[in-house]
């Protein structure tokens, strides 16, 4: 009953539309503070991330490598951001997290290819490249502060 329980869970949480919103309405205090804006940021970040890999990876392989590997520095607190936002066991927060990830790249992804149409770019006249260069502080202040919680 356990697992149709939890198979139920993920089937209807992937099922849920993802709206892309932009990840700069949150200051760095917010995420900071707030779990679920600290979540929320996280979980979108790395969904850009893969976006922009999945699009750049047959002309531009070196580039997508780099956001792969940007991407995966910054899952696993999204991950624990799930887990205390939910208070659910890690490897629960892992399965969720992942779907949710994979639906709102396929939102980006879609996104930025529209974006792309209409202006030959994927990030010009959006607010995507805001939220590119928001991502990038993110990652750098979660990184800062993994390096720091090691120092001490």
């Amino acid at each position: 009953m356990k697992k149709l329980f939890v198979i139920f869970f993920l089937v209807s949480n992937s099922l849920h539309v993802y709206a892309i919103q932009p990840l700069t309405n949150y200051s760095f205090e917010e995420l900071l503070n707030d779990e679920n804006a600290n979540h929320f940021v996280l979980e979108g970040c790395v969904s850009l991330y893969s976006a922009i890999t999945e699009l750049t990876k047959k002309k531009y392989p070196e580039l997508a490598n780099e956001f792969f590997e940007i991407a995966n520095t910054i899952y696993p607190y999204g991950i624990i951001s799930l887990s205390k936002k939910n208070t659910i066991s890690y490897e629960k927060a892992e399965k969720i997290f992942f779907v949710n990830v994979n639906n709102l790249t396929n939102e980006y992804i879609d996104e930025m290819n529209r974006n792309g149409k209409k202006n030959g770019s994927y990030f010009k006249g959006s607010f995507l490249g805001d939220d590119l260069r928001f991502c990038h502080e993110v990652t750098k202040l979660v990184q800062s502060i993994v390096l720091e919680s090691l120092g001490e």
